[in-house]
């Protein structure tokens, strides 16, 4: 895995910190401060994980997600935001939002970049050797 991720998130030392966090993860992280920017950024297979805020110049969260999804159907995305109303997250759900991260003064900057990470890499190295294990050779039954 390549580990990219689009921050979409309009504030920007928001972004700059969770971009620089990730950074010294080794995950590469561009960013995107509203949603057309985002959208030039996006091509298929571009990216593995999509951050996104919900309150964004120009366009919503939810009317992004809708127009991402039709460029990469397949990315990730996780909502990014302390903008909670429960007929947007109940639209942002059927398009495919892998998770929630609350952000906010209150919120953890390294746990929020464990969950990321956890998204990324679902699996430690030991645990992904162990399923590789029990899978049949390449063109094998």
């Amino acid at each position: 895995m390549k580990n990219r991720v689009l921050i979409i998130e309009d504030e920007t030392a928001t972004s700059e910190m969770l971009q620089k966090a990730l950074q010294t993860k080794g995950i590469t992280a561009l960013q995107a401060a509203d949603g057309d920017t985002a959208l030039q950024m996006m091509k298929p297979g571009e990216f593995d994980l999509v951050v996104l805020d919900l309150k964004l110049p120009g366009m919503s969260g939810d009317q992004l997600l809708e127009k991402i999804r039709k460029i990469d159907p397949y990315v990730d995305v996780i909502v990014y935001t302390n903008y909670q109303n429960p007929p947007v997250m109940k639209r942002l759900f059927p398009l495919g939002v892998s998770g929630y991260i609350q952000k906010g003064a209150d919120a953890d900057l390294w746990e929020i970049v464990r969950q990321i990470q956890d998204r990324l890499e679902p699996f430690s190295a030991e645990e992904r050797d162990e399923v590789l294990k029990h899978l049949p050779p390449e063109g094998g039954a």
